[in-house]
């Protein structure tokens, strides 16, 4: 059951939610369809034998499509949403199930109330917040409906309530646990996703810091040495001296200022040395490799996306990687591009069964990258770990 609320775009731990919730439901959904079906056969001497084939025939396609789904392709959202509605249909046309010219047995109850319960809570977990509530109300009171007609055995109107009141707090109480568990999990993912932003944030803040050192540095070592040279020149070989030494800090200070005149001043020196810091504090399981890099401007953009980036592949490493006992971070620099490798020798996966709403490597990573130019690769297999290689350069 979905309520109106702002969705993480990190959704790490609702998706294991969601995932183990379709886990229970699945073997929930097989015990019950099971004695369901065999109720069903008990009951076919009363029953219109094609109606009751046809639909034993849909129920079986859809468990078999629900399990399928989910420990195979993890995406059951289309089954979980077709399992409820198939057994609405079955409670709306149940007069067409049962042959009118037999007398139904005092203890006949409809094999298809079974069924009710397991499907109530998957309309609950897998519709909106007022469809859910509109469906688990509708089955309640058409159960009531369906058991006191003749097509339902003509119960006790008091035993009818009774069943329908079950059903409704059964359906409840499994949706309720299911938002609660949806929310705690939601919260975890915004704290992640709060604590990547502030990440993000920090180490742009710092590049900025390490740029304008460097550049203060620069007129300090060039500017003011030239001026301590030209002061004490006298003979014609120090005048030259001071000569080369203010050609050099002028051409410095030109290349320094062509810089600052970019979209941000932030160079690939400074934004991999904040990145680092930045890796150290929230990651100190992680080695960084600095292995080349250059005084390249890189726009504030880039460098805000490959921060981004970085640190959810670092996230995703810490809680997907298991028990690794190599975790490392490469930084590399080329001309005016870049290159960052995230690295561990954990369980690894296939790429290629990456779910479309595993929002943290669809738009955290891959995303983020694409948005600025940049390409992003995944080298992984199970129990051969998991490499995440970000490039970006100006002609990619």
């Amino acid at each position: 059951m979905l309520l109106k609320r702002e969705v993480p775009t990190k959704s790490y731990s609702v998706n294991r939610v969601n995932q183990l919730f379709a886990s229970i439901f699945s073997f929930l959904l097989v015990a019950v369809s099971s004695e369901a079906l065999v109720n069903g056969y008990r009951q076919l001497e009363y029953l219109n034998p094609v109606v009751f084939w046809a639909s034993v025939i849909a129920l079986l396609v859809l468990v078999v499509g629900f399990l399928v789904s989910h420990f195979v392709f993890q995406s059951p959202l289309v089954f979980f949403r077709s399992i409820p509605v198939f057994t609405l249909l079955l409670l709306i046309t149940w007069p067409l199930h049962y042959d009118p010219s037999i007398i139904l047995p005092e203890s006949f109850k409809p094999w298809m109330w079974w069924l009710l319960g397991v499907s109530a809570i998957a309309a609950g977990t897998s519709f909106s917040f007022l469809l859910g509530v509109a469906y688990i109300a509708t089955v309640s009171l058409g159960w009531i409906a369906l058991r006191i007609s003749p097509s339902g055995g003509s119960g006790e109107l008091i035993l009818a309530i009774q069943d329908s009141l079950h059903l409704f707090v059964l359906a409840s109480i499994g949706t309720a646990m299911a938002i609660a568990l949806r929310w705690q999990a939601a919260k975890t993912d915004f704290a992640s996703q709060n604590l990547i932003a502030t990440g993000v944030k920090s180490a742009q803040s710092q590049a900025l810091g390490i740029e304008q050192a460097r550049l203060d540095s620069l007129v300090h070592d060039k500017v003011l040495t030239t001026l301590l040279i030209a002061a004490e020149a006298q003979t014609p070989d120090q005048v030259e001296l001071a000569s080369k030494s203010a050609r050099d800090a002028i051409k410095n200070l030109e290349s320094a200022n062509a810089s600052a005149n970019d979209y941000s001043p932030v160079t690939q020196v400074s934004f991999f040395e904040a990145l680092s810091n930045r890796i150290l504090e929230t990651h100190p399981d992680f080695e960084v490799h600095l292995e080349q890099t250059n005084d390249s401007p890189l726009d504030e953009r880039v460098s805000e996306a490959l921060t981004e980036a970085t640190l959810q592949a670092l996230d995703n490493s810490t809680k997907h990687a298991g028990r690794a006992t190599t975790k490392r971070v490469s930084l590399q620099g080329g001309g005016k591009g870049l290159k960052i490798v995230v690295s561990d020798n954990g369980k690894g996966f296939r790429p290629s069964k990456i779910s479309k709403d595993r929002l943290g490597i669809q738009l955290s990573i891959i995303g983020r990258v694409k948005s600025v130019g940049g390409r992003v690769f995944i080298r992984s297999a199970p129990g051969e770990g998991t490499d995440v290689v970000l490039e970006w350069s100006p002609s990619v």
